[in-house]
């Protein structure tokens, strides 16, 4: 196979289930000989910081136009690291993407990280007649993304899922003590669509009858909603058993200290990383019936889903999880070899590589 050398343009502020996504194929990339370079904004230290563990970093001005004013100086970039393939993860850098790609003659692949339908005005089929392929991480995004093509428009459209890095869950042992606290956790942004409201209200049900039940909350609070999230805490008497532990770098820890795992999304969700990383980590998931969740979870085997925005339903099941020993073993121990089985990045990386090839 041809040694690529590959480019992830990267617009995000925060970091989130799209840019892990980024993080962890470029790791098994370069572990398998690949080049990767990862073009983030100039001001964003996180990001920086995050992706030169697995790629060579680049930075540029992609906060103001778009990028536009970089664009001269991306595109040397390009042809002095001889790169081939162009891959932009953000619907807000496609024009930038694609004026690189018109510069230096090289493919231009888009992600679809998101679960929304295509639009069919002349601009976004202008975009997509320049775009060389959309890769889609569910089933869902494809059918939302393709819906209304033609046969022939639609060979552009490659379902790939996402997957994780098992390695990198390898690290402890369960960190939990059964029958001391019953602890569960959500892993995500702090946005109003996530749901973590439900989750709190639901959770506020399950603590008036086991009072040995924790909440842990981590991942990036975007636009302040954490302030509304605690006000909502504050009025519910929940301060000392429900903890928020911000931006978490240890998420093996984190996973392995939990009984159960919620992802409670009112969101579509085009895929859900953080539900096959708590069940690789043999974590018992719940989450929502508003996405993609249902083709990584078949409900009442390797996983609970539940109808988005129902905070009684999701207690219901929580409550029967908290009283069932059982039921959690076995449910945590199907939804690990579900992911053994299905969502390991090193099958997603080689189905990119394969369509790299084919592009």
């Amino acid at each position: 196979m041809k040694k690529f050398k590959i480019l992830h343009v990267v617009m995000a502020k925060v970091w989130g289930g799209g840019e892990q996504y980024v993080y962890d194929v470029s790791k098994e990339m370069q572990r398998q000989g690949h080049s990767v370079f990862v073009l983030v904004d100039k001001s964003n230290c996180l990001l920086q910081q995050r992706y030169a563990e697995v790629a060579t970093v680049v930075t540029a001005n992609l906060y103001c136009a778009a990028g536009l004013f970089s664009v001269n100086r991306i595109k040397n970039e390009i042809l002095n690291n001889n790169i081939d393939i162009i891959n932009c993860h953000s619907g807000h850098g496609v024009i930038f993407c694609l004026v690189l790609k018109f510069l230096t003659g090289r493919k231009m692949i888009l992600f679809k990280h998101n679960a929304l339908p295509a639009k069919h005005d002349l601009y976004h089929q202008w975009l997509r007649k320049n775009t060389d392929a959309v890769i889609c991480v569910s089933k869902l995004v494809w059918k939302l993304q393709t819906e209304g093509l033609n046969e022939n428009e639609k060979k552009k459209f490659y379902l790939v899922y996402n997957g994780i890095d098992l390695e990198k869950f390898n690290k402890y042992s369960n960190l939990h003590k059964a029958g001391a606290e019953f602890v569960i956790g959500y892993a995500g942004r702090l946005a109003p669509n996530k749901g973590i409201d439900i989750l709190i209200n639901s959770f506020a049900l399950l603590h008036a009858k086991y009072k040995n039940t924790r909440l842990k909350i981590v991942g990036a609070d975007e636009n302040g909603y954490l302030n509304q999230l605690c006000d909502l805490v504050n009025k519910l008497g929940l301060n000392k058993v429900v903890c928020y532990g911000g931006v978490e770098k240890d998420m093996e820890k984190f996973y392995k200290s939990l009984d159960v795992f919620v992802l409670p999304s009112v969101v579509r969700e085009a895929f859900g990383l953080v539900l096959c990383e708590a069940m690789y980590c043999g974590v018992p998931v719940v989450t929502t019936n508003s996405g993609a969740q249902e083709e990584i979870i078949e409900n009442g085997q390797d996983g609970i889903i539940v109808s988005a925005g129902d905070v009684e339903k999701l207690f219901e099941k929580l409550k029967i999880l908290y009283m069932n020993l059982e039921l959690r073993k076995a449910v945590a121990f199907n939804g690990k070899k579900k992911v053994l089985k299905n969502f390991d990045i090193k099958y997603c990386t080689g189905k990119l590589l394969i369509h790299y090839q084919e592009i």
